[in-house]
């Protein structure tokens, strides 16, 4: 792998890798009850499902996000054993690869470290659950990438990174805390020690699609992107078809929450 290319994942492709394996069933859903009835993950094939702001989030706005094909469906409540209480409108019938939540948690438990705790850290933020240090990980992540990763320090109110800079690699917050913002400076999440940021554009696109500011005096250590590709490499395709599509989850409920920054802040200079 050379520094000019990406790590992007193709959903399509390891979707239908996954399709043809014998773990995975090809059904038509034509009512949304079926998607919330049992613990399976339903990855769209055909069709598409809309999924209203206020079954997710505590907001009055009137936002509506589209789940079509290649994306999953109640993968973050089957990842993380949580009811299934967001509300699934179909306008169309839904052609999907079905897969067992349990045979997902296990390819999950049993990947690398690292891409482990990528889907779970997605899995916390896109039911908005407040981060907690995470001793483990940290002690785990040092040991094995201390001596390959780049240290950097920042002041309080430094850009880490703006939206369309390269994605260079994955960030994990040694000291300090950082926020991040929409193209119209919305702060919508803030992260701290132990934690990490930038997987989502390395996965998706060559570019990042956030702002990253120090939000106080901060060290972080940058994973080069092509020592995270070597890792997502050794993966089979269950687990890279889940972390693929848990970053797109997270993009859908991100998108909605931009909707409701945004809209609160034009209220609120109106």
């Amino acid at each position: 792998m050379t520094d000019g290319e990406s790590i992007i994942l193709d959903s399509e492709a390891l979707l239908e890798e996954v399709g043809a394996l014998d773990l995975a069933e090809h059904r038509n859903v034509t009512d949304p009850q079926q998607l919330s009835d049992s613990d399976d993950v339903f990855f769209i094939t055909r069709g598409k499902a809309l999924i209203r702001e206020d079954s997710v989030l505590s907001s009055k706005l009137d936002a509506t996000q589209t789940f079509a094909e290649g994306d999953s469906i109640y993968l973050a409540a089957a990842l993380s054993k949580r009811p299934r209480h967001w509300k699934f409108m179909l306008p169309e019938p839904l052609e999907v690869v079905a897969i067992g939540g349990d045979v997902l948690r296990k390819a999950v438990m049993t990947s690398s470290f690292l891409i482990n705790e990528v889907i779970r850290n997605s899995v916390t933020r896109i039911f908005d659950v407040k981060q907690r240090e995470n001793a483990t990980f940290e002690s785990r992540f040092l040991s094995q990438f201390r001596k390959i990763a780049l240290r950097s320090s920042y002041g309080a109110g430094d850009c880490i990174y703006r939206i369309g800079d390269p994605a260079k690699g994955l960030y994990f917050i040694e000291r300090g805390q950082v926020y991040l913002t929409t193209a119209k400076g919305a702060r919508f999440a803030e992260l701290g020690e132990t934690d990490f940021f930038g997987e989502t554009s390395l996965l998706t696109s060559d570019r990042r699609g956030k702002n990253i500011y120090a939000k106080t005096d901060c060290s972080v250590l940058l994973l080069d992107r092509a020592a995270f590709q070597s890792i997502i490499e050794k993966e089979s395709a269950l687990v890279k078809l889940v972390l693929i599509n848990i970053i797109q989850v997270l993009e859908h409920m991100n998108r909605l929450r931009f909707d409701h920054l945004n809209s609160s802040r034009f209220h609120q200079s109106s």
